[in-house]
């Protein structure tokens, strides 16, 4: 699924693509890319190639740093219709930064900011959220330096997604 271009002077959000999809699969499998907060799945690299190619309800893009255009990460937002109007999108925002030494030096913010500013002004969008694990220190940060508002533990009736057993926050961008 060919999705748009999105940029700005510091990183660029590149569609998943035959070109690009081997190195998001070894990420996405790799335990040190994946961080000490997100787990490995438990998909084939075969069942990740179709879900990041042709997945319907989720958006996957390559992360690249714009000064030298270093892949650096993973990012996607996918597509929930909870109980809102016909046609109503929640969307839901999730990062990876694959090498430490990218983390904490602002790339997430700019991502998940410039993502959901794009997604605000959609026609369809409802709500914009995120949700990181209660301990995930520096993604909560990011997320509330990015401009979401944190709004509690899940699960909620707002937002019924299925959690890990760890305890989450959730973070909300400002009313579509």
């Amino acid at each position: 699924m060919e999705g748009p271009h999105l940029g700005n002077s510091l990183v660029a959000l590149e569609p998943a693509a035959p070109s690009n999809v081997d190195v998001l699969i070894d990420w996405t499998l790799d335990p040190i890319a994946q961080g000490p907060y997100k787990l490995v799945p438990v998909l084939s690299a075969e069942e990740l190639r179709q879900a990041f190619l042709f997945g319907q309800d989720r958006q996957y893009f390559m992360i690249r740093r714009v000064d030298d255009r270093k892949p650096i990460g993973r990012f996607y937002w996918r597509a929930w219709r909870f109980d809102g109007p016909d046609g109503a999108i929640d969307w839901e925002l999730n990062i990876l930064l694959a090498d430490p030494a990218d983390r904490g030096r602002g790339f997430g913010s700019v991502v998940q900011r410039m993502a959901a500013e794009y997604l605000a002004d959609r026609r369809d969008s409802r709500s914009i959220f995120a949700f990181t694990l209660m301990a995930n220190e520096a993604e909560r940060r990011a997320l509330l330096k990015a401009g979401f508002r944190e709004r509690g533990t899940l699960p909620q009736s707002r937002y019924p997604v299925a959690l890990p057993k760890d305890l989450c926050i959730l973070f909300v961008w400002p009313e579509t």
